[in-house]
């Protein structure tokens, strides 16, 4: 279990829920790993990674690229296979959609696709948020 403080950006926004992840080749030795940070959007169906960081970690193309609507616009997605640790809980390989960073920016954003395998507890009062 950890509890991690919500990440204020500006005045004008809303703090959010910010936390570090890491990505990983999946399934390969050696293993690439890439530590980003990720915003947990519960609004999200799906998980959102810049293209450019799943290359770094050899990320495994998984099917044909489809139109994902973020924030009102039409962004390319891409599913790839990728590891991914998340909190201390590592996923060997599970299935993101890769998105030009023009698209999404340079956050990972972690959908109710990924979130759904934990229990998280988000207290927008406190602005915390604790994973169990």
């Amino acid at each position: 279990m950890a509890t991690y403080s919500y990440t204020a950006f500006s005045t004008e926004i809303p703090p959010i829920p910010l936390m570090p992840i890491q990505l990983r080749t999946p399934g390969l030795q050696p293993r690439i790993t890439f530590d980003g940070q990720s915003i947990l959007d519960t609004g999200s169906d799906c998980t959102l990674v810049p293209l450019p960081f799943l290359r770094q970690v050899n990320a495994q193309i998984a099917g044909r690229s489809i139109r994902i609507p973020v924030g009102g616009l039409q962004a390319i997605g891409i599913p790839y296979t990728v590891g991914i640790r998340f909190d201390h809980y590592v996923l060997d390989a599970v299935q993101v959609f890769g998105c030009p960073v023009e698209d999404i920016g340079e956050l990972l954003i972690v959908g109710r696709d990924l979130m759904n395998f934990y229990r998280i507890e988000f207290d927008g009062q406190n602005s915390v948020f604790t994973i169990f």
